[in-house]
């Protein structure tokens, strides 16, 4: 998935999630005049109006179902960013020539020098990528300089 698409679906994701916030509070402000005008009632002793009942229990069920909406839009965020995250770290594996094997089962990498290394469990693809990184990056020891050979002496 291409970046710019990436970011145009998170954007879409956030803006619906910031609709149904904003109905949510203000479904929530509703329902709470109308719970504070049914408690006058009841406490008044008055019958009250039937009308008013039902606007409290659509009310509840408005503030659900955005509230839903709301909780749905931020786990999809979350969702995405994870699934963007394994999407980078499996291309690096591949393209850095690390292999999913079944035998011996996990990512394994091939060394220049044709070693093969384990570096994680099929799951673990964010762990394979740091630990391939880390092995890629790493500094060779530098081998000790050639001691000086002495001069020779004449006689």
């Amino acid at each position: 998935m291409s970046k710019v698409l990436q970011n145009q679906l998170a954007k879409t994701i956030k803006e619906q999630g910031d609709v149904a916030r904003d109905m949510a509070i203000a479904e929530l402000k509703d329902l709470k005049k109308d719970l504070l005008e049914l408690e006058k009632a009841l406490t008044t002793k008055k019958t009250p109006d039937q009308g008013l009942l039902m606007d409290i229990s659509h009310g509840a069920f408005e503030l659900f179902r955005t509230a839903s909406i709301v909780l749905e839009t931020d786990n999809l965020q979350i969702q995405l960013q994870s699934a963007v995250e394994e999407g980078r770290d499996l291309e690096y594996l591949e393209r850095k020539g690390a292999m999913l094997l079944t035998k011996p089962e996990g990512w394994h990498w091939f060394s220049p020098k044709g070693e093969m290394l384990f570096l994680a469990a099929p799951g673990e693809t964010h762990l394979a990528a740091q630990r391939l990184q880390e092995r890629i990056n790493r500094k060779t020891p530098a081998k000790p300089a050639p001691k000086p050979q002495p001069a020779p002496t004449e006689a």
